[in-house]
Protein backbone atom coordinates (compact mmCIF):
# COMPACT_ATOMS: atom_id res chain seq x y z
CA UNK A 1 0.00 0.00 0.00
CA UNK A 2 1.06 3.47 -1.12
CA UNK A 3 1.87 6.35 1.24
CA UNK A 4 -1.46 8.02 -1.12
CA UNK A 5 -3.60 4.90 -0.20
CA UNK A 6 -2.76 4.83 3.22
CA UNK A 7 -3.13 8.73 3.24
CA UNK A 8 -6.52 8.29 1.35
CA UNK A 9 -7.68 5.51 3.60
CA UNK A 10 -6.98 7.48 6.55
CA UNK A 11 -9.02 10.29 5.13
CA UNK A 12 -12.08 7.91 4.26
CA UNK A 13 -11.73 6.95 7.54
CA UNK A 14 -11.92 10.36 9.31
CA UNK A 15 -14.66 11.10 7.32
CA UNK A 16 -16.87 8.38 8.47
CA UNK A 17 -15.70 9.25 12.43
CA UNK A 18 -16.70 12.94 12.05
CA UNK A 19 -19.62 11.41 10.38
CA UNK A 20 -20.61 9.38 13.24
CA UNK A 21 -19.44 12.11 16.45
CA UNK A 22 -22.03 14.13 14.11
CA UNK A 23 -25.10 11.47 14.64
CA UNK A 24 -23.78 11.26 18.55
CA UNK A 25 -23.80 14.77 18.93
CA UNK A 26 -27.40 15.03 17.73
CA UNK A 27 -28.19 12.22 19.76
CA UNK A 28 -27.10 13.19 23.10
CA UNK A 29 -28.39 16.60 22.47
CA UNK A 30 -32.18 15.03 21.81
CA UNK A 31 -31.31 13.01 24.84
CA UNK A 32 -30.87 16.54 26.85
CA UNK A 33 -33.61 17.76 25.12
CA UNK A 34 -35.94 14.77 26.49
CA UNK A 35 -34.42 14.50 30.17
CA UNK A 36 -35.37 18.41 30.69
CA UNK A 37 -38.97 17.40 29.71
CA UNK A 38 -39.21 14.41 31.59
CA UNK A 39 -37.38 16.91 34.92
CA UNK A 40 -40.34 19.20 33.95
CA UNK A 41 -42.90 16.93 34.09
CA UNK A 42 -41.74 15.44 37.94
CA UNK A 43 -41.17 18.84 39.16
CA UNK A 44 -44.94 19.58 38.04
CA UNK A 45 -46.43 16.25 39.49
CA UNK A 46 -44.21 16.64 42.19
CA UNK A 47 -46.32 19.83 43.13
CA UNK A 48 -49.47 18.40 42.02
CA UNK A 49 -48.67 15.46 44.56
CA UNK A 50 -47.73 18.25 47.47
CA UNK A 51 -50.88 19.95 46.45
CA UNK A 52 -53.54 16.96 46.66
CA UNK A 53 -51.77 15.59 50.13
CA UNK A 54 -52.22 18.87 51.20
CA UNK A 55 -56.25 18.71 50.81
CA UNK A 56 -57.35 15.37 51.61
CA UNK A 57 -59.74 15.44 54.20
CA UNK A 58 -58.74 14.20 58.03
CA UNK A 59 -54.54 13.67 56.88
CA UNK A 60 -53.65 15.13 60.40
CA UNK A 61 -49.78 15.11 60.87
CA UNK A 62 -47.79 11.86 60.89
CA UNK A 63 -48.25 9.60 63.84
CA UNK A 64 -45.75 8.14 65.64
CA UNK A 65 -45.76 4.14 65.51
CA UNK A 66 -47.56 2.55 68.47
CA UNK A 67 -45.36 1.48 71.64
CA UNK A 68 -45.15 -1.92 70.72
CA UNK A 69 -43.52 -1.18 66.98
Amino acid sequence: MSDAEKIADLEVRLAHQEHTLDELSGVVAEQARVIELFREQLRRLTDRMVQVEETVPGKGPDEPPPPHY
